[in-house]
């Protein structure tokens, strides 16, 4: 008689089936688990976070500021009305009421002699003083300010003031835009004061490359005190190559 120990005993064909089909299991349970991360992190990465912003920050603000007429009665008169604009559409006559919006205090110069220059044009009157000439590198750089670097300027588009009788005209030889007016006298240029505009940032924020800024305005009759109307719109920007960032929409929102 032959007696076997309990571990000498050959294991049946179910135990043999069992472990020959653990690692073929093992290695498809890995392959799933490899597939849900690389998923995870694809989708992850395609979903930007969003960030609240600080509405009083610089780069809030110095975006925010360059984006309409805060002097006009008409403070969006450059979008021609429209509830949403997109600055890829903007007519260039409109682009450059921005650029103009964006020049700094010291672009503005007043010219060696006012006598040579054209006293009068299809668009008004000369207007002689301290802002009468800017030079057109200054224009081009507000302008790129506002677009990006991939804009072109065009000088044969005037830069219009307000939406009332200012405009600057480009004029060749000097390489610079004069100021003209088709105001009857300096007292008509004051803008209208029988309304009160308030602005409000009320939220920032970036997601990704996107900066959007929220803006609420509420209009005042000055002799009552009344509110004549209440209005939201949204500014987006995006950031381009050289990190600065450009004027891409504007959207009433409510």
């Amino acid at each position: 008689m032959i007696i076997m120990k309990f571990d000498d005993i050959p294991a049946t064909n179910n135990e043999k089936g069992k472990k020959s089909l653990f690692i073929p299991i093992l290695i498809v349970v890995i392959i799933i688990v490899a597939i849900l991360i690389v998923y995870s992190i694809v989708n992850g990465s395609g979903k930007s976070k969003v960030i609240e912003l600080d509405t009083n920050s610089r780069l809030v603000q110095s975006l925010y500021t360059g984006v309409h007429d805060f002097k006009s009665t008409s403070p969006y008169w450059m979008y021609d009305g429209e509830n949403t604009s997109s600055i890829a559409n903007m007519t260039e006559s409109n682009k450059m009421v921005l650029a103009y919006l964006n020049l700094k205090a010291s672009d503005f110069l007043a010219s060696n002699n006012c006598q040579l220059l054209p006293q009068e044009n299809y668009y008004g009157k000369l207007v002689c003083n301290d802002k009468t000439v800017i030079m057109r590198e200054d224009v081009e750089r507000s302008y790129k300010e506002v677009f990006g670097n991939n804009v072109i300027l065009n000088t044969a588009v005037n830069m219009k003031v307000n939406p009332e009788h200012e405009v600057y005209v480009y004029n060749s030889e000097l390489d610079s835009y004069i100021l003209y007016s088709s105001a009857e006298d300096d007292d008509t240029q004051d803008f209208s004061k029988a309304f009160k505009y308030n602005y409000n940032i009320y939220k920032a924020e970036q997601e990704g490359n996107v900066i959007r800024v929220y803006e609420e305005l509420t209009v005042e009759r000055v002799s009552t005190g009344a509110v004549e109307n209440q209005s939201k719109y949204l500014y987006t920007f995006a950031l381009e190559e050289d990190n600065m960032y450009s004027y891409t929409s504007i959207e009433k929102i409510a």
